[in-house]
């Protein structure tokens, strides 16, 4: 499992240094105008119906059965295989032909606030992404059954190839002045990853197909995974319909506020793709074939520190969130305006994102042995509680409204799944001895806040503010012997005594 996180830990690293690369370019060149807002609704469009076909449920359910079906009869896992690539042909497919054909009624769903240029903008980009639907399906699939393999780079280096193929898109179509050319971007490397899944997943030998074809199999496991999915059927619309949701009201306050929320959700994702992804994707293979017992003795260990990790992160990027976006974005179209809407968005989802980062690996945890009902449950009454809170606050408080909306979906999904996990009430000495210690560095920030005189220059703002926390935070995580002795063991291994 080591192994497995460190693969997908650098894939993201990697993934998250080219996307800031490309962010940072994009806002230098576009701000947060007609032409971005158009690509991110476009993008966004494009992928809510993918998503839906290889969204967490789909994985919840493939990877364990798959890996039952590996261990217990390998014809029949083969004949498993086969049927989901039949089946993700022609729904891929589908998808193109409705994207293609019905774009312009899409992006009337899509973003109802916008018209005129930016929406015929947002048509065309739309039949370019449509182009990538097949490419996009079948390589997701290739990485469900590589990591059922044991084999986790494909999955590592999905975002990265991503990135690499949007950024040289930004650059030619600034270059270039062809907008187009963001969408070919993003199409293009999907094609590109594709192929290379594939050629990948030949060399392993693990896309061999049934040598023979019996129906009698094929209704048996399609009837497993039939049983297996559908209770998770409901969550993957819910989940889309709410990001549907949350751009369309962006869409309603401003243009603007729809490419600032993408701003704000690279910061906030990459904070979850780096502590929760890598552990929650490795976790799955292995937790399947362990008790509940042991499964619950084991989250709870990582929560400890995943607590401790994410709780000071939300916490520092909440407080200088207006630092950091100006560091990174505020240059070029990206005026005053953009900072203002997109450190509004941040600091409303800073709230709950510690909860989000371990709720998520709280739910890969269930759907480890297949507690689907209880997952469907947790997703819908969190998702529900994020669209309920968009529609209340978005004209009240505008885009921290929108943040906000987004805390109280990971906050639900947090309490919820600790509680079908039965480790509840084992979470609360962690934040006990956490939240004190935030709530003490406040203090002092709002005592000494007019003594101190901070830097004018942001970077070294930030790099002064940063190194001052971890120092404390390490300093406060210290006084509790949970942390003091791994920390010891992590300085004693480094040969630091």
């Amino acid at each position: 499992m080591k192994k497995a996180i460190s693969q997908l830990l650098g894939g993201n690293m990697l993934s998250k240094v080219l996307g800031l690369i490309r962010e940072v370019l994009m806002a230098k060149f576009f701000g947060t105008g007609d032409i971005n807002g158009a690509y991110r609704i476009a993008q966004t469009g494009t992928l809510v119906p993918i998503n839906f076909m290889t969204s967490d449920s789909l994985n919840s359910a493939f990877i364990p059965l798959y890996k039952k079906y590996l261990t217990e009869n390998e014809f029949r896992a083969s004949t498993f295989k086969l049927c989901m690539f039949m089946f993700f042909a022609v729904i891929s497919l589908l998808l193109f032909f409705v994207l293609f054909f019905l774009s312009d009624y899409w992006v009337g769903i899509m973003a109802p606030g916008i018209n005129g240029n930016a929406r015929e903008m947002t048509n065309e980009l739309f039949k370019i992404m449509a182009i990538c639907c097949p490419f996009y399906l079948c390589s997701g699939l290739i990485n469900y059954i590589s990591m059922a393999h044991g084999d986790y780079k494909p999955m590592s280096m999905r975002a990265s190839i991503q990135n690499v193929g949007m950024l040289l898109g930004v650059v030619a179509a600034y270059y270039y002045n062809n907008y187009l050319l963001l969408a070919w971007g993003f199409t293009g490397s999907y094609i590109v990853f594709s192929f290379w899944a594939v050629i990948r997943a030949k060399k392993g030998n693990i896309l061999n197909l049934p040598e023979r074809f019996e129906m009698a199999e094929v209704k048996q496991v399609m009837h497993s995974f039939w049983i297996t999915l559908r209770p998770l059927l409901l969550l993957p619309l819910i989940l889309q319909g709410n990001i549907t949701l949350e751009r369309a009201l962006a869409s309603l306050l401003s243009i603007d506020v729809v490419s600032g929320l993408d701003y704000a959700r690279f910061i906030t994702d990459t904070v979850t793709f780096i502590l929760s992804v890598p552990i929650a994707f490795a976790g799955l293979p292995v937790w399947s074939s362990q008790s509940p017992e042991v499964v619950r003795e084991k989250v709870t260990t990582i929560y400890n520190w995943l607590a401790l990790l994410s709780m000071n992160m939300s916490f520092f990027i909440f407080v200088y969130a207006r630092d950091i976006v100006v560091l990174l974005f505020m240059r070029g179209q990206f005026n005053e305006h953009s900072v203002t809407v997109t450190t509004d968005i941040i600091q409303g989802m800073c709230i709950g994102l510690w909860a989000q980062v371990i709720g998520y690996i709280f739910i890969k945890a269930l759907s480890a042995h297949l507690n689907n009902k209880q997952v469907l449950i947790v997703m819908i009454v969190a998702l529900l509680s994020n669209a309920l809170v968009n529609l209340a606050t978005y004209k009240i408080w505008g885009a921290f409204g929108l943040g906000i909306g987004n805390s109280i979906y990971g906050l639900v999904m947090f309490v919820c799944s600790a509680w079908y996990l039965k480790i509840a009430k084992d979470l609360i000495p962690a934040a006990l001895k956490i939240v004190p210690g935030l709530m003490i560095y406040t203090l002092l920030l709002l005592a000494l806040g007019n003594v101190i005189t901070e830097p004018g220059n942001v970077m070294v703002r930030l790099l002064v503010n940063g190194t001052l926390f971890v120092m404390f935070s390490l300093l406060w995580a210290m006084l509790f012997p949970m942390y003091r002795e791994d920390i010891k063991g992590i300085f004693i291994k480094k040969g630091l005594r």
